[in-house]
């Protein structure tokens, strides 16, 4: 079983070292238009479940660019699930994620004046101004996602490892664990001649790990009013159940 490669390495680079010979991997939009193809034929209706899950793939590796990007294909593929509910009414459209993580937007990272600026490149408030990111094509994706001045990515937790706050080309993992210790080190291909950031995390963790904080979670059409206020993480299924007319099995008494 081989991952789809995140939009950026599929869509972007197109690197035939990583992409190998899987050169006409579909996007998640096209997933998704293919999958409704599919199930609209039902009578009875249907559920479906779309998932972005590089988004989260990317943050474990403090990839902002990549994980990003994958954060705009799934913002489309769910515009197009809501354009078919619009079309066919008498649908359930709920938006949500399984947790957090610690990757936040801090400003600009801006390198117009030097080429080499690491963290004095970072602009923050009023400082940070616009980044130079362009869609020629309006399909809703930067052409480039490294331009002269980029979205600058903070964390909250994290390895030891270097950052040049610039996106690296080729997908490369923050830190790696010595086999030897248990212990993770920086790695040497990865921004190489960056400043090093210190981390927070025990020694044996080389990733991001999850956070705490609640999620958002949208909701819209026929049962999307169960859905407000703060929800308990496993009232989502009963609501979507309420929503379906399931007609759940009564729990067993002790």
């Amino acid at each position: 079983m081989t991952n789809l490669n995140v939009y950026i390495d599929r869509e972007i680079s197109k690197d035939p070292a990583v992409l190998k010979e899987y050169t006409d991997q579909p996007t998640l939009m096209e997933m998704t238009q293919a999958a409704l193809r599919v199930l609209e034929k039902k009578k009875d209706g249907f559920f479906l479940l779309i998932e972005g899950a590089s988004i989260d793939k990317m943050e474990h590796p403090l990839d902002g660019p990549r994980a990003t990007y994958d954060c705009i294909e799934l913002d489309q593929a769910v515009g197009i699930a809501k354009k078919w509910a619009a079309e066919h009414g008498d649908t359930l459209v709920v938006v949500t994620a399984d947790h957090n993580h610690s990757m936040s937007i801090v400003g600009t990272h801006d390198r117009r004046d030097n080429p080499d600026p690491d963290r004095e490149g970072n602009g923050v408030y009023g400082d940070a101004g616009f980044p130079t990111y362009v869609d020629s094509n309006g399909d809703g994706f930067p052409d480039d996602p490294d331009p002269d001045v980029q979205l600058f990515y903070g964390w909250s937790n994290h390895p030891d490892h270097r950052d040049d706050f610039q996106h690296n080309a080729t997908f490369l993992q923050p830190a790696l664990v010595d086999e030897a210790t248990g212990q993770s080190e920086p790695n040497p291909e990865r921004d190489p001649k960056a400043m090093l950031q210190i981390g927070n995390l025990p020694g044996e963790e080389s990733n991001c790990v999850h956070t705490v904080e609640d999620v958002w979670i949208m909701a819209a059409g026929p049962g999307s009013q169960r859905f407000n206020a703060v929800l308990d993480n496993t009232e989502v299924f009963f609501a979507m159940a309420d929503a379906m007319q399931l007609r759940l099995p009564a729990p067993k008494r002790a």
